[in-house]
């Protein structure tokens, strides 16, 4: 029989158990707690050892305030940090939207918070005023190792409809090798699409028809 926990006197967050009740939720053991803020709670200790529960609420209230009136970037002084914010969410949230909430794609609990999303933004290396948020694993979430800043070019790119190609065992996007070669993007698909070998079709010349006099 696994050993029963003593979370008396232990502190989680903003919350201070005081005492096991009789009371059982879920089949787990519920304690009393006190919060910082004066109020006590009655709490699953699996959610205090599990962090779910770090306040009585008060914490997600003044978040809230905070989040709705105290940066002021909402309402009709919104910004565009904001707005790519409120997208970002919404995708996520909508099961409609087939290439974010329908396959599953979601934010991070930390970003559900602007001020947090916000504080990341602005801290990252790659970001600019009027660049795009990307994934770097397309498949992946909304989280701070798995995105970037980038261009709306470079944001194309990155799609699940981008083709990939390796050369020297250094991995692109088929429009950057063309870039890098100076080939035409439309010349060099119709190639692959035939057969040739991503070299080949980035380095043999374009054949132009030449129209003889009559």
């Amino acid at each position: 029989m696994p050993k029963k926990l003593d979370l008396a006197g232990k502190t989680f967050g903003r919350l201070t158990a005081i005492e096991e009740t009789d009371q059982r939720k879920n089949g787990k053991v519920v304690w009393l707690c006190s919060c910082d803020c004066g109020n006590e709670i009655l709490v699953r200790g699996s959610d205090l050892t599990s962090f779910h529960a770090r306040s009585c609420g008060c914490y997600k209230r003044e978040r809230a305030i905070e989040t709705n009136q105290t940066h002021g970037e909402a309402g009709n002084n919104r910004t565009r940090l904001y707005s790519v914010w409120a997208t970002m969410i919404r995708r996520c949230s909508d099961k409609t939207q087939k290439n974010y909430g329908g396959r599953g794609i979601k934010v991070c609990p930390e970003w559900k918070d602007f001020i947090l999303f916000r504080d990341w933004a602005v801290n990252h290396p790659t970001y600019e005023e009027g660049k795009q948020i990307d994934r770097i694993d397309n498949d992946g979430d909304y989280t701070p190792e798995n995105c970037r800043w980038v261009t709306h070019k470079d944001n194309l790119r990155n799609t699940r409809r981008t083709r990939w190609e390796t050369i020297d065992e250094e991995t692109k996007s088929l429009a950057e090798w063309c870039e890098i070669y100076n080939m035409p993007y439309s010349v060099v698909h119709q190639r692959l699409s035939s057969g040739w070998d991503i070299v080949d079709a980035l380095t043999q010349p374009v054949k132009k028809n030449v129209k003889t006099k009559k």
